[in-house]
This record gives structure tokens, C-alpha cells and sequence, in this order.
């Protein structure tokens, strides 16, 4: 096919004319991008409509080259390909299994079937915009479309420092506002009920909810303690793990959710005491026990001294909310946020 050649004036590459074939009258340049697995130069094909065109584009692609890109590899590399490279080989260590379990949803669910197949070079703020539209307009919460962003975003962070992307297409994104959801606490005469209908529980209910009233604990948190994270003599508890439930491992012992969660926590007076009289009811339990007893060091367990699943602690929530009266809107994450002078005088 012959071609009229003309070497660009800067050294950019050889850009020509194409005067027969499929490309015929268009422009096109070359430029080296790589090596191939026998050592040949691998280039790269640009086309455009005029000289001029082909020039600007073959311009982009030069100053990729000098920030050291690899174009190569970005040319092989479609985006899920890469995110399943970026979630195997530079997530696994660094995420918690639940937490790992979830980003895995998040993108099975929304980032793979609507990305997975855009080439990595070609991935723009407008394919990832849509996306998030997309989940918009399907009336996905605002915090779930910014769990998929912090993924996306994140992955291409990977992707800049490896020199696959000068730069990241998910940072030019418009994101939802969050809605105003902060978790709601119970009135003073909820709380008077809730108090008067966990004190008439079993003293391990009784100690439990007392405890997450007053130490801000997660649920996750509050079941995984065993008896010598709590310092009852100076009514301090200390945070050193947390109860996950993970869908290929059932329940997890993993770290707290961040260093800062490492810390010990003051407890109030009526909690400590709550707490001394759960321990003795648990000892005779433990002492009257059959063989099957699993004891397992654990505060708050099972009648068998197993750990307790979230959902049956949310489930046990549920029954004390109702039974008290209180609103459906005070969620069990929502005993956080409470008071604690209420429980000081409790």
C-alpha cells in the first residue's frame, strides 16, 4: 500500500498520508510504544481526518510517553481487568474480610457490568459519570453510589502510580449529597422506658445494653469482647477486636474498623455493676454446664458459650424496642449516640 511518508518537524514520529486501502485519504502516525516479547518495536497507530489532527493526537500520546506511561500494558488492559488485578493483588491484605466481601459486591453488582469492558486507556470522567446517574436515577442511596465512587476512585489512584493513566478520570465526578441520616437518639422518656425494660432482662441482656448505651461501642465490637478486655477495678474497657459476619466465613474475629477504635473506654458506674453481676449469673452457668458448654472466654455469648450472630443481637434489640414503646426510627447503631448522663444516674 503505498503511503506518503513525512517526518514531523519536531521528531514526534512519522506522520503520513494514506493513499489507498480501507484508510484511504486519511492521516496517520506512528509512534514506539514498547517492545514486543522478541524485542521488536511495538508502535502505535494514530488516524485522523488531516495532518493537523493526527498531530494534536500524536502530541497526547508524546507527553504520555515522557511521564514514563505504559502504554503497552494500558493497551491490553481493559478496566475490570485491571480492578480484578487492583483487588487481588493490592486490596486483599489491606481490607478486613467483611469489608473486602462488600467491595466485592459493590462491584459484581454495579462497577463490573457497567465498566468491565471499557479499556482502561479509554476510561473517562463521562463512562463513570453515567454510571453514577445511572445508580441515581434507580434510587440507590446516596451513600452507596459514593461506596462505588470511593472503589472506582481508588483503583485509578492505583492505576496513576502505576503508570497505566496520567491521570484519574473518577476525580473530575459529580457525587450525590448525603442525606441527612445521622442515627437518632431515643427522648428522655424513651430512654426511661428502654431502662426500665432491659433492667427486668436477664442480667446478660441487661449488662449488654447498658454496656453499648454507655460506651459508644459497635455491635461488632461489643460481641467480641472477652473478659480480659474489661478492667473492672478501674471501670475501663478495652477494644481489640470485632465481630464480623462474612459470607464465606460465617462469623470473623478481625481488627477494629481503624487504630483509633484501639482505645480503652471509661465505663459508668451502673455499667460496671450491671456488668459484676452478669459475670457472677455467667460463672454458675459455666460451673453447672454440660460438656457441650463451648466457654470461650466471651462476655456477652450464646446459652452455649458461642459467639453471638449480629442479626440475633439486632433481633433481641428489636424485641426490647418494641416492648418499651420507642420509635422504629432509633436504630441499635443509634444507642451510640445516647446520652450518657442518663446513664450515670440510671
Amino acid at each position: 500500500m503505498p503511503k506518503k511518508k513525512q517526518k514531523n518537524a519536531n521528531g514526534e514520529g512519522t506522520i503520513y498520508e494514506c493513499k489507498s486501502g480501507r484508510h484511504k485519504g486519511k492521516w496517520i502516525a506512528q509512534v514506539t510504544i514498547g517492545l514486543t516479547e522478541d524485542g521488536k518495536p511495538k508502535r502505535k497507530s494514530i488516524y485522523g481526518r488531516t495532518r493537523t489532527e493526527v498531530k494534536e493526537k500524536l502530541k497526547i500520546i508524546m507527553e504520555e510517553l515522557s511521564k514514563g506511561i505504559d502504554l503497552q500494558a494500558q493497551s491490553q488492559l481493559s478496566f475490570g481487568n485491571w480492578l480484578l488485578t487492583w483487588m487481588d493483588e493490592y486490596k486483599r491484605m489491606d481490607l478486613r474480610l467483611f469489608t473486602w466481601e462488600n467491595y466485592q459486591r459493590y462491584i459484581q453488582n454495579h462497577i463490573y457490568p457497567s465498566l468491565g469492558h471499557v479499556m482502561l486507556k479509554s476510561l473517562d470522567t463521562d463512562h463513570i459519570q453515567k454510571l453514577y446517574n445511572r445508580m441515581h436515577q434507580s434510587e440507590k442511596a446516596p451513600a452507596s453510589i459514593r461506596k462505588v465512587h470511593q472503589i472506582i476512585n481508588s483503583c485509578l489512584e492505583k492505576a496513576v502510580e502505576k503508570k497505566l493513566l496520567s491521570w484519574n478520570p473518577a476525580k473530575a465526578t459529580n457525587l450525590p449529597k448525603l442525606n441527612n441520616t445521622e442515627a437518632k437518639a431515643m427522648s428522655e422518656v424513651e430512654m426511661d422506658k428502654f431502662l426500665d425494660v432491659i433492667v427486668k432482662e436477664p442480667p446478660k441482656w441487661n449488662a449488654a445494653f447498658l454496656t453499648l448505651l454507655g460506651s459508644g461501642l459497635r455491635i461488632g465490637e461489643l460481641l467480641a469482647l472477652e473478659w480480659n478486655d474489661i478492667d473492672l477495678d478501674n471501670e475501663l474497657l478495652y477494644i481489640r477486636r470485632t465481630l464480623s459476619r462474612t459470607k464465606s466465613k460465617g462469623l470473623v474475629l478481625e481488627e477494629p474498623k481503624t487504630q483509633k477504635s484501639k482505645r480503652p473506654v471509661p465505663l459508668p458506674e451502673p455499667t460496671v455493676e450491671a456488668i459484676k453481676k452478669h459475670q457472677k449469673t455467667q460463672r454458675e452457668i459455666i460451673m453447672a454446664a454440660d460438656p457441650d458448654y463451648k466457654n470461650r472466654n466471651l462476655v456477652f455469648g450464646t446459652d452455649i458459650g458461642t459467639h453471638i450472630y449480629p442479626r440475633n443481637f439486632n433481633r433481641k434489640y428489636y424485641l426490647l424496642r418494641e416492648k418499651a414503646g420507642v420509635s422504629k426510627e432509633i436504630t441499635l447503631h443509634g444507642l451510640r449516640y445516647q446520652n450518657l448522663n442518663k446513664i450515670q444516674t440510671f
